[in-house]
């Protein structure tokens, strides 16, 4: 089973399970991260036990347990397992697939935008970038075998202190557009379409020549008054010297 959680909010897992022996101890609850061992996170046998970060309850009328992470983080991302233990304790134990738990970053005020970037040098190849959507969106699964998707990724920008998701798809279709792959509007200022063009975007990254010499000139200028203040700082020395 996989379930997902946004940053900050709390998720809570289920666990039924049989007893045969009429009895047993404790139920355990474990998490498993990518590459990892188990880890245990808590035990109980009856009521509920609560920590800094999860919460434990166990109903032994309803043979079920479960389990909250309270403020869900990203170290929270991992595969989470119940199991009792009975009075044969060690004894053939087994796990179930468990629950993934996938976690999405907190997106505020998501303003959705599609920008649609051709290549000059051929009309085929074009490139489509989705981003600042909510969390919550499904990424659409592409029916073309032309249409390559990437994963989403997330950017933080932490001077404007928010994150935003984006997803890239390119194809060589000469029909591929991006409004039908993200079925979305472009996005505009003025409220119209329109798509970037990578000369002007190759452009806008240019190396500015005028402001290279300006740069120069400032820095032969400090050299040129550190050699002059320390000539007379030597000077100096060696008339106070004699």
């Amino acid at each position: 089973m996989d379930c997902s959680a946004v940053i900050g909010a709390d998720v809570t897992f289920q666990c039924e399970y049989s007893i045969l022996d009429g009895n047993y101890d404790s139920v355990y609850w474990y998490l498993q991260r990518a590459d990892q061992r188990l880890t245990c996170i808590h035990h109980t046998s009856q009521g509920t036990m609560e920590s800094e970060h999860y919460q434990l309850s166990v109903n032994r009328e309803l043979s079920s347990s479960t389990l909250t992470i309270k403020h869900v983080q990203p170290r929270d991302k991992a595969t989470y397992y119940c199991r009792h233990c009975g009075t044969n304790y060690g004894q053939g134990l087994s796990f179930g697939r468990g629950t993934s738990l996938s976690v999405l970053p907190y997106i505020t005020d998501p303003d959705p935008a599609v920008y649609q970037l051709k290549s000059p040098k051929s009309s085929k190849t074009s490139v489509c970038l989705f981003t600042d959507f909510d969390s919550e969106k499904k990424m659409p699964q592409s029916q073309e075998g032309t249409v390559i998707m990437s994963n989403g990724t997330v950017l933080d920008m932490r001077v404007m202190d928010s994150k935003s998701n984006g997803v890239l798809a390119w194809s060589n279709s000469t029909d591929f557009k991006c409004n039908s792959t993200f079925n979305e509007k472009f996005y505009s200022s003025s409220g119209e379409y329109f798509s970037c063009n990578a000369t002007l975007i190759e452009k806008s990254f240019e190396t500015d020549m005028n402001l290279n010499a300006h740069n120069l000139l400032v820095m032969g200028l400090r050299v040129l008054l550190l050699k002059v203040a320390g000539f007379n700082l030597f000077v100096t020395l060696r008339l106070w010297s004699r």
